[in-house]
């Protein structure tokens, strides 16, 4: 394989080769510290319950409550709320990657706590009907 940063600057200039640098650099792992892997599996599994307790609830005649949700449900059908769900996360990730540790984990913290609200009263509201 050709390795793009030894060939001249005549056949690859400088500024791809600092642009591919900053891509390596940008691909690098982050370390995982152990709260923030707790925090990712309960995001994690919390998004999958969210995902489950809402297309339940829409089968079950329960209108969607959140208007972004109901109106990726209305454009894709019942896939629109996992593609919703995922949108969300990969915008958590790439927040979580580009802030400091400390940051990342009160967003990620938030993220968790507020999915765990939405399973919740996802939860009692099927209990109820």
């Amino acid at each position: 394989m050709i390795d793009l940063r030894t060939l001249p600057e005549r056949l690859v200039p400088a500024w791809f080769r600092d642009g591919l640098a900053a891509f390596e650099a940008f691909l690098e792992p982050r370390p995982l510290p152990e709260a923030d892997a707790v925090l990712w599996t309960v995001v994690l599994v919390g998004s999958a319950f969210d995902v489950v307790t809402t297309i339940v609830g829409v089968a079950s005649g329960i209108p969607e409550g959140n208007a972004v949700a109901r109106a990726f449900m209305e454009t894709y059908g019942t896939p629109g709320i996992g593609a919703l769900k995922l949108v969300a996360l990969a915008l958590l990730v790439v927040t979580w990657h580009y802030l400091a540790a400390e940051s990342a984990r009160v967003v990620l913290a938030g993220f968790a706590v507020v999915t765990l609200a939405v399973v919740g009263l996802n939860t009692l509201t099927l209990a109820g009907v």
